[in-house]
C-alpha cells in the first residue's frame, strides 16, 4: 500500500482501536469499506462493491447486517480533527426508495423537489466545526412510517429522541448549542431539548410569529400578579426602543436584537430580527432567529444559524459522490450501515485532506477532487503490480505520481 492509503488506514484504525468490542476481522472491513467508498466508481451497491473490493458480495451483506457505533467513530474523529467551538446541526433528509419489503418507505417531503415524494427518510447530526466552517457527521437514524392525525407530532418526537439518545456524547465533545431549522421551532421540541439536556436550541420563527416584548417598567404596588408583557411585536415594524441596533451584515441588511415571550414555545427567548432594506429604502424582507440562551450574544446566533448550512454540503456530497442514495438493501440495519458509511466518508475525507492545509491556503472542499484521487490509485496499483514496476526508480515515481492526477480539479 502507498502512502495515500496508508494515511487513511492509520486514521481509521487509531479511531476503532478506541472503540471497545471491535474484532480484529470487524477492523478491516471497516478500515476496507470506507477506503471503498472514498473511490468506488457506479453504483454503491453490494454487486459493484464485490467487483472494486477485497471480499465477496456476500460478505458485504453479511458484514454491514453487523450493527456498528458510527457516532463513537464519528465522536473519535471530531476530538481528533476539530477545533474547539463546535455546534450541533440536526436536519432530515429524504432519500428516494422503494420496494415493498424496504422498511419504512413512506411519503417524505423532499426539500430538492418542494414537494413530498415517496422514499425513505433519515434524521443526521452533525457536529460544525465553526472555526473550520466545515461539518463532520455524528450519526444519521431513518425516520419511521407514522400515520393518522398524529403523523406530524410523532415525527416530531422521534427527531427529538435522536438527539437526546446521544446527548451524552455531543456534551462529551463541549457542544453547547444546537441548530435547527424553523420546522423544529415547536414547543414540545425546543423545551424537550432544553429540559432534558444541557443544550441550548437556536432555531428561526415564521415572519408572523406572535411574540411579547418584556416589561421593564415600574412594579406594581399591592395584591395582584406583576405585571410580565407589554404589547405584541409587530413583525413588520418592530419597536427600536425594545429592539437594539447590534451590526449591519451590508448596508441593505441591519440585525436588531432582544428578548422576547414565545407564545408558542411558551418561553422567554432572545430573537434575532434581520431585516433588509430594498431600493426605497423600506423594508422589503425579514427573518427572525431565537436562541433559548438568554445571554448568548447576537453576533453569535447569526453565526452558528448560518453555519447549520454546512449539514447541507454534507449531505450534497455523499449523495453526490458517496453513494448516499444508492443503497438497494432491504433490511433496516444495512441501510443504517450504508447511510452511515456514506456520511463518514466525506467526514474520514475531510479530516485527512481539508483540515491538515493551513486555513489561509485551502480552497473550497471538492469531495470529487479526492474519490478521483483514490479511484486513480486503485487503477494505477493495480497496472503498476501487474508490470512489477520500481517504484524507487525516480522517474517511475513521477509517472505514478502524475496518474494519480488525472482528471482531478486541482491537480
Amino acid at each position: 500500500m502507498m502512502l495515500l492509503l496508508n494515511k487513511a488506514q492509520g486514521l481509521i484504525n487509531a479511531i476503532i482501536a478506541k472503540i471497545d468490542g471491535i474484532s480484529k476481522p470487524r477492523q478491516k472491513f471497516i478500515q476496507h469499506i470506507l477506503i471503498l467508498y472514498m473511490g468506488l466508481r457506479g453504483k454503491y451497491n453490494f454487486i459493484n462493491m464485490a467487483r472494486y473490493g477485497s471480499f465477496n458480495e456476500k460478505t458485504y451483506r453479511n458484514q454491514m447486517e453487523q450493527p456498528f457505533d458510527w457516532a463513537e467513530f464519528n465522536a473519535e474523529l471530531v476530538r481528533s480533527h476539530c477545533s474547539k467551538e463546535l455546534i450541533l446541526a440536526y436536519d432530515p433528509s429524504y432519500l428516494p426508495k422503494s420496494g415493498k419489503k424496504t422498511p419504512d418507505v413512506g411519503n417524505f417531503y423532499s426539500g430538492t423537489a418542494q414537494r413530498v415524494k415517496r422514499g425513505i427518510e433519515i434524521g443526521c447530526m452533525a457536529v460544525i466545526d465553526v472555526e473550520n466552517g466545515t461539518g463532520f457527521s455524528l450519526e444519521a437514524v431513518q425516520t419511521p412510517v407514522t400515520k393518522g392525525k398524529d403523523r406530524e407530532e410523532s415525527s416530531v418526537t422521534h427527531h427529538l429522541n435522536v438527539v437526546l439518545n446521544r446527548a451524552t456524547e455531543i456534551e462529551s465533545l463541549g457542544i453547547k448549542v444546537a441548530v435547527f431549522d424553523g420546522y423544529f421551532a415547536k414547543a414540545n421540541f425546543v423545551n424537550g431539548i432544553t429540559d432534558n439536556s444541557n443544550l441550548e436550541v437556536i432555531s428561526k420563527f415564521r415572519p408572523d410569529a406572535n411574540l411579547r416584548y418584556l416589561y421593564n417598567g415600574p412594579k406594581h404596588e399591592g395584591k395582584g400578579r406583576p405585571k410580565l408583557y407589554e404589547g405584541k411585536v409587530n413583525t413588520r415594524n418592530i419597536d427600536r426602543r425594545r429592539m437594539r441596533f447590534c451590526f449591519a451584515i451590508d448596508e441593505d441588511t441591519h440585525v436588531f436584537s432582544g428578548l422576547t415571550y414565545s407564545i408558542s414555545l411558551k418561553r422567554i427567548v432572545r430573537i434575532v430580527y434581520i431585516e433588509h432594506y430594498g431600493a426605497d429604502e423600506y423594508a422589503d424582507g425579514l427573518a427572525i432567529l431565537f436562541s433559548t440562551d438568554l445571554t448568548l450574544d447576537p453576533g453569535k446566533i447569526y453565526l452558528y444559524y448560518k453555519q447549520r448550512f454546512q449539514i447541507e454540503f454534507l449531505f450534497r456530497d455523499a449523495k453526490n459522490f458517496a453513494g448516499l442514495e444508492h443503497c438497494q438493501a432491504r433490511s433496516a440495519q444495512k441501510i443504517n450501515f450504508h447511510v452511515n458509511a456514506s456520511l463518514s466518508t466525506v467526514s474520514l475525507a475531510k479530516a485527512i485532506h481539508y483540515l491538515p492545509i493551513p486555513k489561509q491556503e485551502r480552497e473550497s472542499f471538492s469531495m470529487l477532487d479526492i474519490k478521483t484521487l483514490y479511484f486513480n490509485q486503485y487503477i494505477t496499483d493495480l497496472i503498476f503490480s501487474k508490470l512489477a514496476l520500481d517504484l524507487s526508480c525516480v522517474k517511475i515515481r513521477q509517472l505514478y505520481d502524475e496518474c494519480l492526477s488525472i482528471g482531478r480539479l486541482a491537480a
